[in-house]
């Protein structure tokens, strides 16, 4: 399965570098969707590592969970030093959540000019967020139209806080420095994957980080972001949604169409919301 692997990411067996770090990261944060489409028809899985790898290997995606749970197998059968990390995304820099909402990975033992230390933040499961695996050094980093910062965490245990850029979906994500197992964060996936509660559940969503930039269709709602700006086009055809879905990030197959008519529903609902949110008082 990990040749199958490398073959999907277009990417040959190497000795372990921060060089073949950073191109595997690339590759698969360009060629592996984060989404939640399996979630939203029905089949979250597990985060097991054969469940994680068969999801990816066979084009499916995913999200954090199954992401960074295949990526990390891989980066280990390449002989690479990983790590897993709990993780908690934020939607406001002041907002310190309690729940357990990401898997993280650290690589180790890779310096180079950059990161004399060697230990680096390789996540490929933030979506809109890193293109290249970020040194653990705190201070700002740059990564196409983006900019980052690395800080320590804010939460009782010690860590470290990804401040994502402004045009981001998420504000941040914290980190903690102690290594975690995979079981450590099945109760945390079968919430998201399943609770009615969970925004994984309710908007369809799919995300692609490029040296460019990113592409993410959320609902009906197609957004770019470079260094030219942000674009949105609304896709109001099933036709137009399939088309970005495949072009995009790689997402097919028939099922996808019993999406088609929720996603349509919750995004006109949305806009009128919007549009009644924005008339001025009687």
């Amino acid at each position: 399965m990990i040749e199958a692997y490398l073959g999907m990411l277009g990417v040959p067996r190497r000795a372990p570098s921060a060089a073949y770090l950073r191109e595997l990261h690339r590759a698969q944060v360009t060629r592996v969707p984060y989404t939640n489409l399996e979630i939203m028809l029905g089949r979250p899985g597990t985060v097991t590592p054969d469940d994680a790898l068969r999801r990816v290997t066979a084009g499916l995606g995913g999200y954090c969970f199954h992401l960074n749970a295949a990526f990390s197998e891989l980066l280990r059968a390449l002989g690479f030093t990983v790590t897993l990390h709990r993780g908690y995304v934020v939607a406001a820099l002041d907002e310190v959540d309690p729940a357990l909402n990401h898997l993280a990975l650290l690589v180790h033992d890779l310096p180079d000019p950059a990161n004399p230390g060697g230990r680096w933040l390789a996540d490929a499961g933030l979506g809109d967020a890193l293109y290249d695996p970020l040194p653990l050094v705190d201070g700002e980093h740059t990564q196409g139209p983006f900019a980052y910062a690395l800080t320590a965490s804010p939460r009782p245990e010690a860590g470290w806080r990804l401040r994502h850029d402004p045009a981001g979906s998420f504000a941040a994500c914290d980190v903690v420095a102690a290594p975690a197992v995979l079981d450590d964060f099945a109760d945390a996936h079968e919430h998201l994957s399943t609770s009615a509660a969970s925004p994984f559940t309710r908007f369809l969503t799919a995300q692609r980080r490029t040296a460019a930039g990113v592409d993410v269709l959320r609902g009906c709602t197609l957004i770019g972001i470079d260094a030219a700006g942000r674009r949105e086009e609304v896709l109001t055809t099933r036709e137009d949604w399939r088309e970005a879905l495949a072009e995009l990030f790689g997402l097919t197959g028939d099922d996808i169409d019993e999406l088609w008519p929720g996603t349509l529903a919750a995004h006109e609902e949305w806009t009128a919301r919007r549009s009644a949110m924005s008339e001025p008082a009687a």
